[in-house]
């Protein structure tokens, strides 16, 4: 790993540990990350169509902030963009797997190689509904552009860039965006081996 890409690795790190205070594990976790060795970057056959919003979902945001400023750096770090295999087996509706991926920085088969934590960077295209869903891992999302976020118990919202959205386990949630596509930093801890199900 170059110097370059591991000073920006570390800004990402910090970027998002400013941005989640009061979430001590998760931060403890990011701070596990700092001098992780990065793998070489690989980008397999068939990776997902959704690369083609990732620069506009980057464009949404404010490019001050620097744990959106330095992803543009990562871009190309981890294995290509994904699919989580529970949705590529039964797609949630007809044009959803077109419009939906996410590409892993940090986790036990990323570009930085732990364990227990996962760490990456959701994609979804306009006028696409991520449906409701439950995992038994602990999740924050940071939003690096506007959308609407729905969790049981609660009504539908708009969150964006600086929000902070927390999913305990086992919790469905769901998401929708609007004209813009969406760039979502996420974090997993916890039992993180499970994909995601629709609820």
């Amino acid at each position: 790993m170059t110097e370059e890409l591991a000073d920006h690795w570390r800004a990402l790190l910090d970027g998002i540990a400013a941005r989640i205070t009061g979430h001590d594990a998760f931060a403890a976790d990011l701070m596990r990350c700092r001098d992780l060795p990065g793998l070489a970057a690989t980008e397999p056959a068939g990776s997902a169509g959704v690369a083609r919003h990732w620069p506009e979902a980057i464009r949404q945001s404010p490019l001050g902030r620097p744990a959106v400023k330095v992803t543009l750096g990562l871009q190309s770090l981890g294995h290509g963009w994904r699919q989580n295999p529970n949705y590529r087996e039964k797609p949630p509706h007809p044009d959803f797997l077109a419009n939906y991926g996410y590409r892993e920085w940090a986790g036990p088969d990323a570009g930085f190689r732990i364990a227990d934590f996962r760490l990456g960077i959701l994609v979804l295209g306009p006028h696409t509904t991520y449906p409701a869903h439950q995992h038994p891992a602990e999740e924050i999302y940071l939003p690096l552009g506007p959308a609407r976020w729905w969790r049981e118990g609660g009504d539908w919202a708009e969150h964006g860039d600086g929000d902070v959205i927390h999913h305990p386990p086992h919790l469905p949630h769901a998401t929708e965006t609007g004209n813009t596509p969406l760039a979502a930093i996420y974090l997993w801890r916890g039992e993180i081996a499970k994909a995601a199900a629709i609820a």
